[in-house]
């Protein structure tokens, strides 16, 4: 299910990936996701990160300020991997913007896994309608996790 993905020009756009993406999305995977990835250096670390993914991307005034990844191949059972906005950017929606589109593009059979830990990835989830699955979970080297399904809701 592909939709398009422009926002109105005030709050920026959401946009498939292009190469000249490539650093803005490196700073924020260095930058957000580091608590996951470690340290993240220079380009091939994304591209490593994000194989064979589908990545959209958050513009603010022409700014990169976020991402999201997606793995397809799995289809139509697809997983999002990825979800950072850049700090420098948060709070301003950017990351609610990303799971919308994400869901609007990729769902209903879309999940996600989240450190139980990660309260306010957590919380953005549940106000975006995702559904915590309580048996489908685990252990990482990054501590506990659990599956979060999106759950369409109709009307929306």
């Amino acid at each position: 299910m592909k939709t398009p993905m422009n926002n109105a020009p005030a709050m920026g756009q959401i946009r498939p990936f292009i190469s000249t993406d490539m650093d803005s999305c490196t700073a924020i995977l260095a930058l957000a996701g580091r608590a996951t990835f470690g340290p993240v250096a220079g380009n091939a670390a994304f591209t490593a990160a994000t194989q064979g993914e589908d990545i959209l991307v958050a513009e603010r005034d022409g700014i990169v300020a976020g991402f999201a990844a997606v793995y397809t191949g799995d289809a139509p059972a697809y997983f999002l991997h990825h979800l950072y906005v850049h700090p420098a950017h948060g709070g301003r929606g950017i990351g609610t913007r990303l799971l919308a589109a994400v869901a609007a593009r990729f769902g209903p059979h879309l999940s996600l896994k989240t450190q139980l830990s990660n309260g306010g990835a957590r919380r953005l989830y549940a106000r975006a309608g995702w559904i915590e699955d309580a048996g489908d979970g685990g252990v990482d080297a990054m501590g506990a996790w659990i599956r979060v399904r999106y759950r369409h809701r109709q009307g929306l």
